[in-house]
């Protein structure tokens, strides 16, 4: 069985993670990122670096931050960083290609390579960063090594040159008190209704439906709904089959026509396969919309919209819970410690379920220094800061003194940092942890000392963040931690960094037909969902799949399947 520790996530897509102590010295000097700014951190006047990508966008309004992570940040590096890409920017793969058109980027970006990776590959935008990483980055080399050596690998070109370096490297992403990977429901309306069965997606369905019932409309007087979907957005059809695939063991962290099966360790359709489970997800989000239960907005919705609704009680079930964007904190502020979201496996493999996800050779946020930079040797004495673990604790946890301190040599996260977490959805916004997810580079599982290298991990700290709900949760189903039932299954975690550091070669064949596939994918999916009876959903499935499979969705998983028994031949399969 695997043993896990994962950051909380706070209030966003996702996640929080590991820093360090006091600049001033004490645990800071020990470890090779102390000094990562070089002379650069010493001198009078920080160097400023424009940067895009790494937080969301709904709260930098203002081009330089000055949250308490922010601060001591550019005080360790001698980096002053300018988010003014990310101002007033509603869609981030759009603005992105817009910059990309007009090789008008900012010194760093940070992308999602399972949607930008063609488009940032054809363009032709990032610098080389061998000669860099040689000169300027010893944390890189001394943590990252291996994720350097497949990037290299996979996405490069005929120099086989270093371009892109992937986030969250080391990282496994399963937290003992919530899930980003299963279905997470409203606890207090499900104890309403008595704890019914939840063996199968129909019984689902059903549990949403009473849930309406009990709670048809929110605080302010509007519409709630069993859930809904970001379709808007690029990625949003990735949301589709989110918990249902990684319930049934199948990991999607590559092409969007490409499962893993962990049964086999080997890769299957996605989406052009009738009867693969995207479709038996797609299936159960047009009998949600039949039944009422899918917010009829999810054609047209953004991911910022669904967080709000959530934030808002106006929806009971969510595939993850960085999407819920800290809704039962919000709860909590507004009075209501009974209400919250906790974790359920439905409809789940006995042997093998993909809750965990490990990334120990990076995740699908990777960086890159552009070749219009003004000053890469800065941007790359910074990128190396967040790969050391001195950078991973303070980006993780925050300062100590002011965040945690050590207690016996333990380190542990303050009651007054607790308590402003808890009372205060928006206090990550003021200390910066958990603000700035996609800049994380660097997320070992432990730190150099042995203890969790994200503190809320520690034991004692874990037991004062459970909420209300989490505790009722717990003594129900009597459990130790909120997941415990997930780590009964034989194997729960996945590590996907071999897969998704897959691509197809820019300019190439496959890569026109992959951009195909996936603008038609986007474009059509929400017109097989909203159909208002099964033989018109029939009809509009067999439709997509004639022209989807047309455009040469055989050629593209062929090639992606190729690549991937390649690589795991040369490297070794995923744990």
């Amino acid at each position: 069985m695997v043993k896990t520790w994962k950051k909380l996530p706070v209030l966003m897509i996702a996640a929080s993670l590991a820093a360090a102590g006091c600049s001033s010295g004490g645990e800071a000097g020990k470890d090779g990122g102390a000094t990562a700014g070089g002379d650069a951190a010493k001198s009078a006047d920080p160097v400023t670096l424009s940067i895009f990508g790494v937080a969301n966008s709904t709260i930098i309004s203002k081009p330089f931050q000055d949250d308490e992570i922010i601060t001591e940040l550019q005080k360790r590096t001698g980096v002053k960083l300018d988010f003014t890409p990310d101002l007033n920017v509603t869609d981030r793969a759009e603005k992105l290609a817009v910059m990309l058109a007009g090789k008008d980027l900012p010194d760093i970006v940070v992308f999602n390579a399972l949607t930008d990776r063609a488009k940032v590959n054809s363009a032709k935008v990032a610098m080389p960063l061998d000669e860099l990483v040689e000169k300027f980055g010893p944390d890189i080399k001394k943590n990252a090594g291996k994720a350097l050596e497949i990037s290299k690998m996979m996405n490069s070109d005929e120099t086989r040159s270093l371009y892109y370096l992937p986030g969250h490297v080391g990282n496994v992403q399963f937290s003992p008190n919530v899930n980003d990977n299963s279905w997470n429901l409203r606890w207090d309306l499900y104890k309403k209704l008595n704890f019914p069965k939840l063996d199968t997606l129909d019984d689902l369905l059903n549990v949403l439906e009473k849930m309406g019932e009990l709670e048809p409309t929110n605080k302010d007087g509007k519409k709630n709904y069993g859930l809904g979907l970001n379709l808007s957005d690029a990625w949003g059809q990735l949301m589709i089959d989110k918990a249902i695939a990684n319930l049934q063991g199948f990991a999607q962290a590559s092409s969007n026509d490409v499962y893993v099966d962990m049964s086999t360790g080997l890769p299957v359709p996605r989406v052009s396969d009738p009867n693969s489970i995207f479709w038996k997800s797609a299936q159960f989000y047009n009998k949600a919309y039949q039944r009422g239960i899918l917010d009829p907005e999810s054609a047209t919705m953004k991911f910022n919209t669904i967080t709000d609704k959530y934030k808002t009680g106006r929806y009971f079930a969510s595939t993850t819970y960085w999407s819920l964007g800290g809704a039962d904190k919000q709860f909590i502020a507004d009075g209501h410690p009974e209400k919250g979201f906790v974790p359920f496996m439905v409809d789940y493999n006995k042997q093998n379920i993909y809750v965990g996800q490990a990334t120990y050779n990076g995740d699908q946020f990777e960086m890159f220094i552009s070749k219009t930079s003004k000053n890469p040797e800065a941007a790359m004495k910074f990128i190396n800061y967040l790969f050391s673990d001195e950078g991973a604790r303070l980006m993780m946890n925050g300062i100590e003194g002011k965040h945690y301190k050590m207690v016996n040599g333990v380190p542990m996260v303050t009651d007054e940092e607790l308590n402003a977490r808890q009372s205060d959805p928006k206090h990550y916004i003021q200390t910066g942890i958990g603000k700035y997810n996609n800049l994380l580079r660097y997320t070992p599982q432990k730190d150099p000392n042995g203890y969790p290298a994200n503190f809320n991990d520690v034991p004692e700290t874990q037991a004062k963040l459970l909420t209300q709900v989490q505790k009722e949760f717990m003594e129900h189903y009597k459990q130790k931690t909120v997941t415990e039932h997930f780590t009964k299954v034989p194997k729960y975690v996945f590590d996907t960094s071999l897969l998704g550091s897959l691509s197809t070669v820019p300019g190439s064949d496959i890569q026109a037909k992959e951009q195909q596939l996936d603008a038609y994918l986007v474009a059509n999916i929400a017109k097989v969902i909203y159909q208002k009876n099964d033989a018109d959903y029939e009809k509009a499935k067999a439709k997509f799949l004639e022209e989807y499979t047309s455009k040469g969705a055989a050629a593209v998983f062929n090639y992606y399947k190729d690549k991937y028994i390649d690589l795991t031949t040369k490297v070794g399969k995923p744990k």
